[in-house]
């Protein structure tokens, strides 16, 4: 007995020391958590008084990629980073700025491309020099980021795309967004991979590009029961249009015409069904440990491949888990609300029917979260979930089932993975998986987690059992009644394909090909380096063709327009006075004009003032006013000299029921405005209409007093308070009857903004 006690003090004397050495031996292959905090504070300047706050670690195995992502905190700022574990280079960057999209835009365009240009040099000067900034000419792609400009009224948004021999490659890019009240790098992104291109292939031509798509019978002849023809139907009435069915993914080679498969294109990772190659899953480890020694976030914490064995050697005592293969992992310092350091991983086998997902403390291997599938196939699911209609299948005594026998012997499987849940902790309940004869052994074994006899819905068993074999597998029909239109005076298809081409067109740039040998032999999922220039449709706004008319339509089957886009930067405005203020209050959204021309020096009409107004209303920097133009164009108000239809209408229901202007029965929308007028709405939009209207506490301070009504001193006088006119320091005069050209008006705005 003294023995075997002594043997016991020794054996746990022992263990410590072995994991201790575990730690002081291993080599990692990043840069650990310290090291990686120090790049990124010199690479992105960061003072001192941004702390660190919250760390992880992500490793995506089959893309051979690892990242830190790291979030710094300060008293008006908060930083996130995302910087290569191996590398450090930084490929994602956004800032947060206390009250940032509340302040004035004072930063014009040019000084923000600039200021981004000159950050990502800062970064990858040898990078950038490949790329070529987004324009109208670079493919359709990316083109999405110059419309994102339009839509962020407050910011700045740059994107450079990468061009090999002067051919675009848009999954490699540079992305900023600059603060358009500061002029500061607020977000960066950077993607870039190894690749070449061989410039030396002959590539088909365009118009032979088209004739191959052209020669696809992609354009179809169908009904559909567009909205527009159903607004008040019962019976939905049906319209014949041609579609464009697209023979997926759309794409053909530039090299030999041939249309590419999705499976070969491509994407980052995101093909979750794709099938991995590995045969065993000792492969994730000798790929880790080729790469120069093991994955250790930091100190004191168990390595990747440490807790990856450690979850297999215990899970599979109990469950299937031959030929799975680690998909990805991460590194956190949270889980569910709780501090610490852990390990989250991802496993599948090579067809996807095998999936575990496990969240384990990274200090000491306990497993905390473990959920395992076996046997998934995703059509006889969804199969299964459409005759099952979601009901429970109820266990009945005809199905002879001893369910005591079953939940002893699942809590003897369940205790011998995790022994630290007792009996007392669990109360199964049996449900048949299907009523399918041949899933009859199939069943659900389900527990919530009892504690002091109640129940804690947020931890829980759900077992999936085959009792036969004693083996744990798992821890729309629709016909409506139509009226469809006559066939008749169909337009040929071989005119709706021309006119959609026509329409349409092609445009080529270069792709990346999926490495299959790579995915088949390791069960990577990585890209070949050598790209693959392709032709592809241009990005088109409507749905259909009406197969009698011609006409493109829309979504609902209303007759589509292509509408103007809003203007970025006006040609009219290079060495006029008011040119910046144009531009930045162009930028912020709240011109809102279409066309290339602004006209400053033209004289100001009544429904721009108005317009005007309620655009910087809605913005809610300098006054509030609620609603928005949608909102407006809703509204029924019969207004005289103005439809519902018109574009002003929104903005001129606003105005009356902010009060702006009074409900007149002819508004004169395009009369000239003359200043006291326009004055008096801006007082009105600010809620000062009430304080303008006591005149007997202001005085009239300007030397044309005699042609300023009594009942207006307020309107003018607040106005020279807020500095309107930039005349608060003079006693000039007011020229209440004086038409502002359209410039004039928008210094005046632009005044309001920044007094």
């Amino acid at each position: 007995m003294k023995k075997i006690i002594i043997g016991i003090i020794i054996f746990t004397l022992v263990i410590p020391l072995f994991s201790v050495s575990g730690f002081a031996d291993t080599k990692s292959s990043i840069y650990s958590k310290n090291e990686i905090e120090k790049i990124v504070r010199e690479k992105l300047d960061l003072d001192d008084e941004l702390k660190l706050e919250y760390s992880n670690l992500l490793t995506q195995d089959l893309m051979q990629k690892k990242f830190w992502n790291m979030e710094f905190s300060g008293e008006n700022t908060s930083i996130s980073v995302t910087a290569n574990a191996e590398t450090g280079k930084i490929t994602s960057f956004y800032k947060w700025i206390k009250d940032d999209n509340k302040r004035t835009v004072n930063i014009l365009a040019n000084t923000a491309r600039n200021n981004a240009i000159n950050f990502i040099k800062s970064l990858e000067p040898d990078k950038f020099k490949e790329t070529e900034e987004v324009t109208t000419k670079t493919p359709s792609v990316i083109i999405y980021n110059l419309e994102r400009d339009y839509i962020d009224f407050n910011n700045y948004h740059f994107t450079f795309v990468r061009k090999i021999k002067d051919e675009f490659f848009p999954s490699n890019y540079f992305r900023v967004q600059v603060s358009g009240a500061t002029g500061e790098v607020i977000q960066y992104q950077m993607q870039w991979d190894d690749v070449s291109f061989d410039h030396s292939k002959n590539l088909i031509s365009e118009n032979k590009a088209r004739d191959i798509f052209e020669k696809e019978d992609q354009i179809k002849l169908k009904y559909m029961a567009l909205n527009v023809n159903n607004k008040d139907q019962d019976i939905p009435i049906l319209t014949p249009v041609y579609v464009y069915n697209p023979k997926s993914p759309n794409i053909i080679s530039a090299i030999d015409g041939r249309f590419l498969n999705y499976d070969e294109i491509y994407h980052y990772g995101y093909d979750l069904f794709s099938g991995a190659g590995s045969k065993d899953m000792a492969v994730a480890e000798e790929r880790s440990l080729d790469n120069g020694g093991e994955v250790i976030p930091e100190e004191g914490v168990l390595s990747k491949e440490k807790v990856e064995n450690m979850i297999i050697n215990t899970i599979g005592r109990e469950l299937d888990i031959k030929d799975l293969i680690v998909q990805d992992s991460g590194y956190f310092n949270n889980y569910f609300n709780r501090s610490g350091k852990f390990w989250r991983t991802y496993w599948r086998d090579l067809d996807g029917k095998k999936r575990l997902y496990t969240v384990v403390d990274a200090e000491n291997g306990d497993i905390l979260s473990l959920d395992y599938y076996k046997n998934i196939d995703i059509n006889v699911a969804f199969e299964r979930v459409i005759s099952d209609n979601n009901e429970v299948q109820e266990i009945s005594k005809a199905d002879n089932i001893d369910e005591n026998k079953i939940k002893k012997d699942i809590l003897n499987k369940v205790q011998n993975l995790l022994p630290f849940i007792q009996n007392e902790d669990i109360n199964f309940e049996i449900t048949r998986v299907s009523e399918n004869e041949d899933e009859k052994s199939l069943i659900n074994v389900d527990s919530s987690r009892y504690i002091n006899n109640i129940t804690y819905d947020d931890n829980y068993l759900r077992i999936k059992y085959d009792y036969n074999t004693e083996e744990i597998l798992g821890f729309s029909y629709r016909w409506d009644e139509v009226k469809a239109q006559s066939p008749s005076n169909i337009i040929d298809k071989k005119s709706i394909v021309k006119k959609f081409y026509d329409t349409v067109g092609l445009e080529k740039y270069l792709i990346q090909i999926t490495d299959k040998k790579a995915k088949e032999t390791k069960g990577l999922d990585i890209p070949l380096k050598e790209l693959l220039p392709i032709y592809t449709l241009r990005p088109y706004n409507f749905r259909y063709v009406d197969a009698v008319s011609g006409k493109f339509l829309d979504y609902n089957g209303e007759e589509y327009k292509d509408e103007p886009s809003l203007t970025l930067k006006f040609k009219d405005l290079k060495g006029y006075k008011y040119e910046q203020e144009i531009n930045l209050m162009n930028k912020m959204g709240i011109l809102k004009e279409k066309g290339d021309y602004f006209y400053p020096n033209n004289s100001l009409l009544k429904k721009d003032a108005i317009k005007w107004i309620v655009e910087m209303g809605w913005r809610r920097n300098v006054y509030p006013l609620d609603g928005y133009y949608e909102y407006y164009q809703r509204k029924d108000m019969p207004i005289k000299d103005i439809d519902k239809d018109d574009p002003y209408y929104p903005y001129i229901v606003a105005a009356i029921e902010n009060e702006i202007i009074g409900k007149t029965e002819d508004f004169k929308l395009d009369e000239k405005a003359e200043k006291l007028e326009i004055t008096k709405w801006i007082i009105r939009a600010m809620k000062q209409d009430e304080l303008a209207r006591f005149t007997e506490i202001f005085q009239n301070p300007y030397e044309d007093k005699e042609n300023i009504p009594q009942e207006d001193i307020g309107y003018v006088a607040l106005a020279k308070y807020y500095n309107l006119y930039r005349d608060m320091e003079t006693n000039g005069m007011f020229e209440g009857d004086r038409i502002l050209t359209r410039g004039e008006f928008i210094k005046a705005l632009y005044n309001l903004m920044n007094r």
